[in-house]
């Protein structure tokens, strides 16, 4: 169980500071939007681990491909915000889905591998859903109180983090 647990977290991180970065531009998740994004993980994850051995054919290479070029979008997205001086304070379901879908692609490729180790393939995607949801809630709880107006060249943080989450996601 330990095992289990270590590995969703880890796989989970990126949902915190995804979190994190949305935090930053003052941009409130609500419960709606948090709950597509840790649905996603779960329905990726889910046929993956029932599958199992039949989707070979998707390497780890391509996989992180797809979730360099999600999270690159999300990253020039952010910086045509700021430079439109526009603030979004409500997450759109379209971000919400792209979200939910660049941190589920860890959690598949995660998914195979445990299901070939056996693990429950019914229960595990779930952990990795519940995962998400608590890491992207605690960062963009956190820091949506950080006032980082005041601080000018701060309000690149948040392009900046989702571009680092993009090419973390190369590696």
């Amino acid at each position: 169980m330990i095992n289990i647990l270590i590995t969703v977290i880890s796989v989970s991180i990126d949902g915190f500071f995804t979190g994190v970065a949305i935090g930053l531009k003052k941009t409130i998740i609500d419960l709606k939007k948090l709950l597509i994004i840790s649905l996603i993980p779960i329905l990726m994850a889910l046929p993956v681990m029932i599958i199992g051995s039949h989707i070979t054919f998707l390497t780890n290479n391509y996989i992180n491909i797809i979730g360099f070029i999600l999270f690159m979008f999300m990253s020039i997205n952010s910086f045509i915000q700021i430079k439109n001086n526009k603030t979004i304070n409500n997450l759109s379901i379209k971000s919400s889905i792209m979200i939910g879908i660049s941190v589920g692609l860890d959690s598949s490729i995660c998914a195979f591998s445990l299901s070939l180790e056996k693990y429950n393939p019914f229960i595990t995607p779930f952990y990795f859903g519940l995962s998400h949801f608590l890491l992207i809630w605690i960062g963009n709880y956190l820091f949506n109180k950080i006032d980082i107006t005041k601080i000018n060249y701060l309000k690149y943080l948040s392009p900046i983090l989702f571009m680092l989450i993009a090419i973390y996601k190369l590696f």
